[in-house]
């Protein structure tokens, strides 16, 4: 399992990096010592789970993985910190785990046998999205997603193969993707992978599809986690 720390405080981190080390089921495979470089590593790593410390400089850790979970929703992550200051908000965006220094050894590979258990559950799951589609349930391979937009009270998937309506918010197929998908504005979801260009349209930004006419939309906010991603690549 792929691991990324996120500490700035030289001991704790090395810490850390010694008790992984003892398990060859664990790979340290970045370091971060602030918030950006976080973001930045998450994005360009994709690791497994993240450990992080939250009083990071240039940007705390909390807010830096609220960041990184724009991007990557489903991202694993144990907080490790010095108090129990942001306990609620880490419960909120379901963090594996709050562990209070100093560090609980036992505890913390408890964490990571749960993160692991539940990734080798994930690697079982379908590569389609079930929908009802008029009197029928449809399987779309999600590669063959390029948007999702909301439409008149109705979801509208635009894939390679046609358009499908469903009654389905966006914040139910939002759960049902992966980290190629990005909530790029209100009323879309884009698949970031497919992306053929993208155009500065006044303070919106328009994402572009090969081969195909319509359009969707990305916000100025959401346009810098999209050249993250893609620089990423």
């Amino acid at each position: 399992m792929r691991l990324l720390i996120a500490e700035d405080d030289l001991t704790s981190r090395k810490l850390i990096k010694n008790l992984i080390d003892r398990f060859t089921d664990y790979k340290i495979v970045a370091e971060a010592t602030n918030g950006e470089e976080l973001i930045k590593m998450v994005i360009r790593e994709k690791p497994d789970v993240t450990l992080v410390d939250i009083g990071l400089p240039l940007l705390n850790g909390m807010d830096a993985i609220k960041s990184c979970k724009e991007i990557i929703p489903d991202l694993h992550v144990i907080f490790i910190t010095g108090n129990d200051e942001y306990a609620i908000e880490a419960f909120n965006i379901n963090a594996a785990d709050y562990i209070i220094k100093p560090i609980q050894v036992p505890r913390l590979l408890k964490s990571l046998e749960r993160v692991k258990n539940s990734n080798l559950s994930d690697c079982n799951k379908k590569k389609d999205i079930m929908i009802k589609h008029n009197n029928s349930y449809i399987f779309i391979p999600k590669g063959e997603i390029m948007f999702i937009v909301r439409k008149e009270r109705k979801s509208v998937i635009h894939s390679k193969k046609g358009q499908y309506e469903t009654n389905e918010p966006l914040s139910n197929l939002e759960k049902k993707l992966d980290q190629r998908f990005l909530t790029s504005h209100r009323s879309n979801i884009i698949n970031m992978d497919l992306l053929d260009k993208i155009e500065a349209v006044g303070h919106m930004y328009i994402a572009c599809f090969k081969n195909y006419k319509e359009k969707a939309k990305i916000t100025k906010s959401k346009f810098h986690f999209v050249q993250l991603y893609k620089a990423s690549k």
